[in-house]
């Protein structure tokens, strides 16, 4: 049992609130409990990693809290040809937003490799 859980509970048994009261504020302390679990979750990393004939010639890590302004920042052409190569850049936002985590993305074209994955 948590220390805020248990000062509720200390201040009913002490008669200081009424037995609503502590209904609240343990369902106010479930509630917040809850918002920290599920931005806890959403912390993490999208990692892109580029390979050019062999060699690493990329490795870029961004907040996943900065991912949807991060993509306003994909060149006009790069994006073309993500699209050509059957990746949606929106549909990859949208896996991130789900809480999708692991790889997203691989892609290989000879020596040429893109990876992107959520950690």
């Amino acid at each position: 049992m948590t220390e805020e859980r248990i000062k509720i509970l200390k201040m009913l048994e002490e008669g200081k609130i009424s037995v609503d009261e502590a209904a609240k504020l343990l369902e106010a302390l479930e509630d917040s409990q809850s918002e920290e679990t599920t931005a806890s979750r959403k912390r993490g990393w999208l990692r892109i990693r580029v390979v050019e004939k062999g060699k690493e010639t990329a490795k870029i890590n961004i907040p996943l809290s900065l991912v949807r302004f991060g993509m306003k920042f994909i060149p006009l052409h790069a994006r073309k040809q993500m699209l050509e190569k059957g990746v949606d850049p929106e549909d990859i936002l949208r896996e991130i937003e789900s809480g999708t985590v692991g790889k997203l993305v691989e892609v290989e074209q000879g020596s040429d490799q893109v990876e992107v994955w959520v950690e």
